[in-house]
């Protein structure tokens, strides 16, 4: 069977809305060779995988031939590892068994991850997940890079107008390669999702958290001045250096480097001169050693 044939099986019509309230358990690809395709599960098991003969076929190396199963019976969705390769993680965690909870993220690769919604409003849900994979990295949680910039514009002209301060975080985490190779790819996505976690636990909720690409990381500060912002860079710094990163029985040094710019008054005339300052702040830190923070 083709695999046009096969990715025809995933492409899902959402039905019309209507008064029947009862949920639905279905899973949005976020990433992968099937982004954006969603698939309605009912009674009964399916398998994922990368062979002809799985029930949705996943043109993805990273992933095994028959991967996974769903299981949908009596109101439940029991996820199975089918004794791949690389294993199958729910919300960052390796599991064998699991039933899974509407929200769950599921990743199979470093390319392939899945959400699971347990849901009476499917075209609803559909439509928002649409959004969120337009502005929102699948792997970390984190506005993209699209989406950050186009914010980072409009809190520039505003602050500028209003005389507010503006911060500028941007941080990448150090000898991230050496990570990747001695570890597997699979422990620098976790690595990557567990920054993004810790990071979300301090940042207000006001302030935009942003993967801007690979290992890199930005976090906008509207409101806050230079002092205020090197101390969110510190206090980053910090919880990141001093947090367990263990994966698979492997402990990890995660650490990070950061350059901070804070537009005040009109020193700078547009957000690109301010966010490549930040950027040269951020290998000035590099270049002094790593683990730390330049502002100036």
């Amino acid at each position: 069977m083709s695999e046009e044939v096969k990715e025809e099986t995933v492409v899902t019509n959402i039905p019309e809305a209507s008064g029947d309230s009862k949920k639905q358990a279905y899973i949005i690809f976020l990433s992968g060779p099937l982004v954006g395709k969603i698939h309605l599960l009912e009674e009964g098991a399916i398998t994922l995988g990368r062979g002809d003969d799985a029930t949705i076929m996943i043109a993805d190396l990273g992933i095994s031939r028959h991967h996974l199963s769903l299981i949908c019976e009596t109101g439940k969705t029991l996820i199975k590892d089918m004794g791949s390769t690389n294993g199958t993680y729910v919300n960052g965690q390796r599991v064998k068994e699991y039933v899974l909870k509407d929200g769950d993220k599921i990743q199979i690769s470093s390319s392939t991850i899945m959400k699971f919604a347990y849901q009476d409003n499917i075209e609803n849900i559909f439509h928002k997940e649409l959004y969120k994979m337009a502005i929102i990295d699948a792997l970390t949680g984190a506005y993209n890079k699209r989406f950050f910039e186009g914010r980072l514009k409009e809190e520039f002209s505003y602050c500028l107008r209003n005389s507010v301060p503006l911060s500028l975080l941007i941080f990448d985490i150090d000898y991230f390669k050496k990570i990747n190779d001695t570890y597997g790819h699979r422990a620098g996505d976790f690595v990557l999702t567990h920054l993004a976690t810790l990071a979300r636990s301090i940042i207000r909720t006001e302030d935009i958290f942003c993967r801007y690409g690979g290992e890199e990381f930005t976090v906008l500060l509207k409101g806050t001045d230079e002092a205020g912002g090197i101390l969110m860079a510190e206090r980053l710094r910090r919880l990141i250096e001093e947090s367990d990163f263990t994966f698979d029985g492997q402990l990890m040094k995660v650490t990070i480097s950061l350059g901070v710019t804070t537009l005040k008054g009109q020193n700078f005339t547009d957000s690109e001169t301010m966010i490549k300052l930040a950027d040269k702040y951020l290998y000035k830190s590099k270049n002094n050693g790593r683990n730390r923070s330049t502002a100036s």
